[in-house]
Formats: structure tokens, sequence, C-alpha cells
């Protein structure tokens, strides 16, 4: 689907070396972490990651015994003025689009807003940004 990144959510305890089992994992397996999010809980952790190779890295993954889904994302270009996110939130909640969650990652000298939304909303999403002149990416 145009316009999709695939993101991993990876279940980890919430304790002391876990996060970095993870990325130890990924970095002796030349995998890139383009984006991260830790969210926790009081026994465990959810971590997306974006990565060059998702398909590779759940393999790795699921082979080293972690839980983990991908799922579908989409990024947008932030323009570097207040109300940026407002834009991109307002066009989206006008069209009842829900936003399960979001989070922003930085590039080289651009950031983004990286947004997750239902299966059957994500294609009316990134037409309806795409019409509105929102810069999506194609990859991270």
């Amino acid at each position: 689907m145009k316009y999709s990144i695939k993101q991993l959510s990876i279940f980890i305890e919430n304790k002391k070396g876990e996060l970095t089992q993870v990325t130890e994992i990924l970095s002796k397996n030349k995998i890139s972490i383009k984006a991260i999010n830790l969210v926790d809980g009081s026994d465990f952790g959810i971590l997306r990651v974006l990565v060059d190779d998702s398909e590779s890295t759940k393999r790795i993954l699921d082979d080293n015994g972690f839980s983990l889904t991908i799922s579908e994302v989409f990024a947008v270009l932030i323009d570097d003025h207040i109300g940026s996110f407002n834009e991109v939130l307002s066009i989206l909640s006008q069209n009842d689009i829900n936003i399960e969650y979001t989070y922003t990652i930085n590039t080289t000298n651009k950031g983004a807003f990286i947004f997750k939304v239902s299966k059957d909303d994500f294609s009316k999403a990134t037409k309806l940004l795409s019409k509105s002149k929102v810069k999506l990416l194609e990859n991270i």
C-alpha cells in the first residue's frame, strides 16, 4: 500500500537490560533503527521501532524469543511552524479518522509525525492528507 511503513511492536518485560538485549540483537545483525518509541506499563512495555528491514528483524527477534507484531503506519513531514501537528490532526478528525497513537522522529534535517490508524482508515487517511497537500513519506 502506498505510504505504508512497517512498524514492529515488540513486547518486552519492564526490567533492567531488556531494552539493551533487543538493541544488541539488532546491532549484531546489522539492523538500523530509524525510529524508536517505548511505552511502559508496570510489568511490560511495548517497544515500537521502524527499521531498515522489518521482515528480517521480525524473524531475528522471533528466533530470540521475543513476541512482536508488524503493523502499518504512515509518516507525515513536519513543517517547522506552530500548529503544523494540529493541521494534520484536523484533517483526520474532520474526516472521522481515529488516531490510535502517534510519535515523532527526526531525520538529518527534517522531522516527521508517525501515525497509526485502523486498517480500514489507512487508505482514506493517506489519500485525504495527500489531497490536502500534506507531504507523506514513502520510507524513513
